[in-house]
């Protein structure tokens, strides 16, 4: 892809590859401004339905219009490929930032905070981001969170209105597989349940545990050991040096 020209925009280097697409910096030659470029895979543009609700997601998620969500400029389709245009964020994605044995108290408020209000800005707007982890958010240079990859969003619906193949969790591939990052999921996205803006906020807990202590709250060796954690342990107790793990009492499951 490199070179290529899609409509106005020339490609000029690749940034990042995902389930949902690669995504590339790219020159808007109408413009005169670089911007991230993201393709869809041919499967998912094969997928007319599919498709179609992703790039109502995506305009969905591009009326946002908040100082800590990237901005999605515009879907669009040439020579048969389809892509979305975003804002090109000129930083490093959290998960590079997080020092062993945690960041500053005062840095985590400040991340906290703004993740917060973004995503109390989505689920106003009831969009749920459901993949929320250090890799999916940018922090500029000049330190401002920047969350990216709405690419397993989805607008929140009527679960009554949901039959049980189109519930919120369900963005699988051909072979069935609940998409996400399996660290940071909820319980009930794990379990493949029904989810709502709760599970970002749970994504967001995890997130918070590791940037204040430079490890996860659950773990394992495999995705499989890292799941049961998620759905049967409690996390491990950030002041205990040895790793045990949190008092349950008084803890509800969640």
């Amino acid at each position: 892809m490199i070179g290529r020209s899609l409509g106005h925009y020339q490609i000029t280097a690749p940034l990042g590859k995902g389930g949902m697409g690669e995504v590339y910096r790219a020159r808007d030659n109408t413009l005169g401004r670089d911007v991230a470029l993201k393709v869809f895979p041919p499967a998912m543009a094969a997928n007319r339905e599919g498709l179609a609700r992703f790039q109502r997601e995506a305009r969905a998620v591009a009326a946002l219009n908040h100082p800590h969500i990237v901005t999605i400029y515009s879907v669009e389709e040439s020579e048969g490929v389809h892509f979305i245009t975003m804002e090109l964020i000129d930083g490093k994605p959290l998960n590079r930032l997080i020092p062993e044995g945690g960041l500053p108290g005062e840095r985590i408020l400040a991340i906290a905070a703004a993740l917060a209000d973004a995503l109390a800005a989505a689920h106003e707007r009831g969009i749920v981001h459901r993949d929320l982890k250090p890799a999916n958010v940018m922090v500029t240079a000049d330190g401002r969170p920047k969350i990216l990859d709405f690419g397993l969003a989805r607008i929140a619906r009527d679960e009554s209105a949901a039959g049980a193949e189109d519930q919120p969790t369900d963005v699988r591939t051909s072979d069935g597989v609940i998409m996400g990052t399996v660290p940071y999921m909820s319980p009930e996205q794990v379990s493949g349940r029904s989810v709502d803006h709760r599970t970002d906020l749970f994504s967001l807990g995890v997130m918070l545990y590791e940037m204040a202590t430079g490890h996860r709250p659950f773990g394992g060796t495999s995705s499989a050991e890292t799941a049961s954690a998620i759905l049967r342990d409690t996390h491990l107790d950030v002041h205990q040096p040895d790793g045990r793990r949190a008092d349950r009492t008084g803890v509800r499951d969640w």
